[in-house]
């Protein structure tokens, strides 16, 4: 549905040079492509907004954007800044959920250096060193230190994985 100027929502690509789908891939294609007043259109996943004067600006990944009492938060500026960090290596951070509302975020972190180990201190330091540059309802409220991050058959990080790892059903 359309939002107002100023607001932010998925950015929609509609128009006659729209693809018809992915190439034998019948249940992506029924979750992106989809048609709009006649028009062929499809989900772009991308979260933007539209100014005053109708420039469009965008806000980053839909399912990187989780709102945690009523903050809208992407996921991805915590990442950047926990990588800012040089005693990490990777990081990734996900919703854990209560039912359907975002409970707390959860961050798994690499260790640059692996014979430092983890504990309540240096947890302790990565949030403060955090707080000086995210609001404190954006620190990830646990920590996991691992060695590594799945990937998916692509080589990127698996967040599905993760996000299922701190949301066992």
């Amino acid at each position: 549905k359309p939002v107002s100027k100023g607001e932010t929502g998925e950015i929609i690509i509609a128009g006659p040079s729209v693809s018809k789908g992915y190439l034998n891939n019948p249940e992506k294609t029924a979750a992106a492509f989809f048609c709009q007043n006649d028009l062929a259109s499809y989900h772009t996943g991308d979260a933007g907004r539209l100014d005053e004067y109708g420039l469009l600006f965008y806000e980053g990944r839909m399912d990187q954007q989780v709102k945690l009492h009523g903050y809208r938060i992407e996921l991805g500026d915590i990442e950047h800044y926990l990588l800012q960090d040089n005693r990490i290596k990777q990081a990734v951070v996900v919703p854990k959920y209560q039912g359907t509302k975002v409970q707390q975020l959860v961050a798994f972190v690499v260790l640059e250096n692996k014979t430092k180990q983890p504990d309540f201190q240096l947890t302790k330091s990565i949030k403060e060193q955090l707080l000086e540059v995210v609001m404190d309802y954006m620190i990830p409220q646990k920590f996991h230190y691992v060695d590594l991050l799945p990937q998916t058959v692509n080589g990127k990080i698996d967040r599905k994985k993760l996000t299922a790892e701190v949301n066992p059903e």
